[in-house]
């Protein structure tokens, strides 16, 4: 799409000092008036930290370039699809679909759009991967001024100098989809609407299409795409307001004498209804100036600018409840199209599913061939509160995590879904969900442990291991990101959680390769002072104190996307159950089965370890661990019962990981703990803790215990049973779940 040119002159400082003395994360003052030549460019920055937004944006902005944003991978895709900006800057580590997954997904819906990769926590293995993948650069955090101004200028001319159209849109807007009297109708409006002169009010719920249907309204209109403004009434201010509509809109004349962006063109108005109270007057002021052409310094002979307008409510509803003026009610709502909800033209879903299924497939360059009958019926049963925009992004996710070849109802994330269903004859799942936790009191903290295990010839022999009680399996609502370093390879990294369909598991994925490894026992690689796993060369370290969480929490799928080892944090597990509970977490409708100890089973140890380890019958999951280090550490005991992810969080997970500075520089020496520091690791010497205070007076053996939960989680499903410990690591708790896997043939 080829971009106007506008003039800007700089007052005050030259561009090369603003480069020079301001970052992207300090804002400079400009003003600006007409004289020097530059580009304008439409850019899109996609990343979901608000302050890269502001800063990037307002620096853009003040370059004369249209800025609009995205917090997360599909609102971006869609932006692509309606906007075609010229140049994207987006982050490696956003919510829900990845910054590759979504670079690879813009190339296919517009392989002439310049994509710059940015991230604070990356890798030159991943900088090197997104340049393959198609990205036109890749820049470090925090950003330099003159290499993003640099790769914004030449992206522009390189896109302005081309004429051809992106591929796979031809400009159109794309297609309406519906054969019911509803949707019939309401494509006999919007035609009426493209034909006629008067302005369009578009009046609808959340995820009807009200943009699309705008943009469709300006194509069928024979207007050019380029010459569709779009005007978020939420951004509009005292200060912008008159530059929003009239200088955006070519009523001021440019010193070149180039037509304006709109000659014949549209003034998309979005949610009008969201307008500042104070400005609608105003608004009513200006929009008289657009229709009665009564501008001095207006071109001569230009077009009348068509308006359409975007709101939840009509327009009389608005007047009569919310002090909408009448005046600009009657100036905006000349024609009034109410657009139908989804639960208002059900049998239009199956046409929708297979147009956004088939759209997703080809995006994302899938092998999936169709919707099962099962699964068709739950979609069209929906009420649909988010109407097609749900629809869509739900489509996106189930094509991004489906095995195929068919989606079916395991594959669905519809939140409330209560089916009935006789899962007598269903196929056992291998995995777990949230333990159904009953009180119990603690063993006596006097007793020692030689003490407790009691003798093995005492159970009865009967007693053998068993399936536990018959669960529902958990994944998330939303999905969530955090930044942080790698404890052992001290590099800065981040990490995504996007929820999986039932029966999927806790998979680790590699951001850059897309390889995946799930977290279960098979797949452990080392157990030197941490857990790792590690398949078909897919790598993924420090994963216990999430797993805890997800343990304890009940997440039985879930994708975790990190580049190779999961950030340590503040050492604890403390920010894990934050973000999943931000994440929100839903309950599906498969079933499954904890694993419940019924029976004594020891891990054998050589002659005269002092090192023990055993699992008993409880009625929940239960951990009891004796450490006995010399001075500073001590003997230390305690029992825990794992209620409540309530308790967890407050009596476990904030318990930090701890070393011995002798054995830091040995890890040192070995390439590990590159990322350890006295804000994330509990640091001891012969004589003291280094780093005080603790948050527990007994936190090295929380932190123990927190170890054991999420290493336990590796069989695959919650663990109902009483774990008893002595001095024993990652390395005999591997081991011990080897043992109890032989014994129940869990995997």
């Amino acid at each position: 799409m080829p971009i106007d040119a506008v003039y800007l002159e700089i007052e005050g400082e030259s561009r090369a000092s603003r480069k020079k003395n301001h970052s992207a994360d300090a804002v400079p003052q400009i003003s600006i008036s007409c004289k020097i030549t530059m580009n304008k460019g439409r850019i899109l920055i996609v990343d979901d930290q608000e302050e890269i937004l502001e800063s990037l944006g307002a620096i853009l902005t003040d370059e004369g370039h249209e800025v609009i944003s995205a917090r997360d991978g599909q609102e971006a895709l869609h932006m692509v699809q309606s906007d075609s900006p010229d140049v994207v800057f987006l982050d490696i580590w956003i919510p829900g679909i990845d910054g590759m997954q979504t670079l690879k997904a813009i190339k296919r819906i517009d392989p002439r759009c310049s994509v710059i990769m940015m991230s604070g926590h990356g890798t030159i293995e991943t900088a090197v991967k997104a340049i393959k993948l198609g990205a036109a650069d890749y820049l470090e955090k925090p950003l330099n001024l003159e290499d993003v101004l640099h790769l914004v200028d030449r992206a522009v001319s390189n896109r302005s100098s081309s004429s051809q159209t992106p591929d796979g849109n031809n400009g159109a807007p794309g297609q309406f989809i519906g054969k019911s009297d509803k949707a019939t109708n309401l494509r006999h409006a919007l035609a009426k609407a493209a034909a006629g002169t008067g302005s369009v009010w578009l009046a609808g719920e959340k995820g009807t299409g009200k943009e699309f249907l705008a943009r469709m309204i300006h194509h069928l209109g024979g207007k050019d795409r380029a010459t569709l403004v779009k005007v978020r009434c939420t951004d509009l201010t005292a200060e912008n307001i008159e530059d929003m509509i009239l200088v955006r809109n070519g009523w001021v004349q440019r010193t070149d004498g180039s037509l304006p962006q709109t000659m014949g063109g549209t003034l998309l108005l979005i949610r009008v209804d969201r307008l500042e109270r104070s400005l609608r007057p105003r608004l009513a002021e200006l929009i008289r100036v657009l229709t009665n052409r009564k501008v001095l310094s207006a071109p001569s002979a230009i077009p009348t600018v068509g308006l359409v307008s975007t709101s939840l409510n009509d327009p009389a509803t608005l007047v009569q409840g919310d002090d909408f003026p009448q005046e600009l009610a009657d100036l905006l709502g000349q024609r009034l199209i109410r657009l139908p909800n989804l639960r208002e033209r059900p049998e239009d879903i199956p046409m929708l599913v297979n147009y956004f299924l088939k759209e997703a497939v080809e995006e994302f360059d899938r092998n999936l061939t169709g919707v099962d009958r099962d699964a068709m019926a739950r979609l069209c049963s929906y009420t649909w509160p988010g109407n097609i925009k749900e629809l869509k992004i739900l489509i996106e996710h189930m094509v991004m995590t489906a095995p195929g070849p068919l989606i079916t109802l395991n594959d669905l994330l519809i939140p409330g879904w209560k089916e009935e269903s006789n899962y007598s004859t269903a196929q056992e799942s291998p995995l777990g969900t949230t333990l159904e936790l009953s009180e119990h009191s603690a063993t006596d903290p006097h007793v020692t442990l030689e003490e407790n295990l009691g003798p093995l010839d005492q159970v009865n022999d009967n007693n053998r291991p068993q399936e536990g009680s018959t669960l529902r399996q958990k994944t998330l609502r939303g999905r969530v990101v955090m930044y942080g370093q790698g404890l052992h390879s001290g590099v800065k990294t981040g990490l995504t959680l996007s929820p999986l369909p039932p029966s999927s598991g806790i998979i680790f994925g590699h951001i850059t390769s897309g390889d995946t490894v799930p977290a279960i026992l098979h797949n452990v690689e080392s157990t030197g002072f941490s857990t790792s796993l590690k398949r078909n060369g897919s790598l993924a370290r420090t994963i216990e104190h999430l797993m805890a969480v997800f343990h304890v929490y009940g997440l039985t799928n879930v994708l975790v996307k990190i580049s190779g080892e999961v950030p340590i944090m503040d050492g604890s597990a403390l920010d894990f159950c934050n973000l999943v509970e931000n994440a929100e977490i839903i309950t599906q409708e498969d079933p499954v089965q904890s694993i419940q100890i019924t029976e004594i089973i020891e891990l054998p140890m050589e002659p005269g370890s002092p090192k023990k380890m055993r699992v008993e019958p409880s009625d929940c999951l239960e951990v009891e661990y004796y450490l006995d280090y010399p001075p500073p550490v001590g003997s230390l005991h305690m029992v825990f019962r794992c209620k409540n992810p309530e308790e967890f969080k407050k009596e476990i997970a904030p318990a930090r990981t701890f070393g011995f500075v002798k054995d830091m520089r040995m890890m040192d020496e070995m390439g590990l703990a590159g990322g350890g520091r006295l804000s994330n690791v509990v640091l001891i010497d012969d004589e003291k803790v280094i780093n005080p205070p603790l948050r527990f007076s007994d936190e090295f053996v929380r932190h123990k215990i927190l170890d054991i939960i999420g290493d336990f989680y590796l069989l695959g499903r919650p663990f109902t049973g009483k774990i008893i410990a002595r001095l024993t690591g990652h390395t005999e708790n591997i081991e011990m779940l080897k043992v109890i896997n032989r014994k129940m043939k869990i995997l």
